[in-house]
């Protein structure tokens, strides 16, 4: 086992924070873009989709009306007087009308679910536009750091580490021109 300095160690460790920073920023980057678009891409806005909602939560309500007060709105008042019309009943058939008149029954019923589960699904998607943009803004959040943290690490690196890659830190100090050599000219 080699024992490093504690020099070695520490540039070690900082080549690998700034792969890791780096690593990160390009995984969470697209990430958090993506995030930030709601589920229902523009096409419905949290306002539109709280209306919808509602709206599918009232004509829920109105439906289960509907087919409760169904034998006295008048193209389905027709059903109950065919069925209670004897004559009419015996030549229709009295297993052919009762399975009629449950179908529209099960029908209208399931059109009444089927609308109050349309609201809850309404739902769903803005509550999940809400958590999926909040997510968007922290992960925006945690890349803002990581960037932060990157010109930090620049920045150290430029003014400390450019010995270690063999290039050293000068002043930049100027030089006269007569003191610039030209190769052109031979001694």
């Amino acid at each position: 086992m080699s024992l490093t300095t504690l020099k070695d160690d520490l540039l070690k460790e900082f080549r690998e924070e700034r792969v890791m920073i780096n690593d990160q920023i390009e995984l969470l980057d697209p990430l958090a873009t993506s995030l930030r678009r709601p589920a229902a891409q523009r096409l419905l806005s949290s306002s539109t989709l709280v209306l919808t909602e509602f709206s599918c939560y009232i004509i829920s309500l109105g439906g289960v009306a509907f087919v409760a007060l169904m034998h006295k709105i008048y193209p389905f008042k027709a059903l109950s007087e065919i069925f209670y019309n004897t004559s009419l009943r015996n030549t229709v058939g009295a297993p052919n009308l009762l399975y009629l008149i449950l179908a529209i029954y099960g029908l209208a019923a399931l059109t009444v679910i089927f609308i109050f589960i349309m609201g809850r699904m309404a739902r769903e998607i803005r509550l999940k536009n809400d958590i999926l943009n909040m997510a968007g803004k922290d992960i925006k959040t945690i890349v803002g750091q990581h960037l932060e943290r990157k010109a930090a690490l620049d920045t150290i690196e430029q003014r400390h580490l450019l010995g270690m890659s063999g290039v050293s830190p000068t002043m930049n100090t100027r030089s006269a021109v007569n003191e610039v050599m030209n190769p052109g000219y031979g001694d």
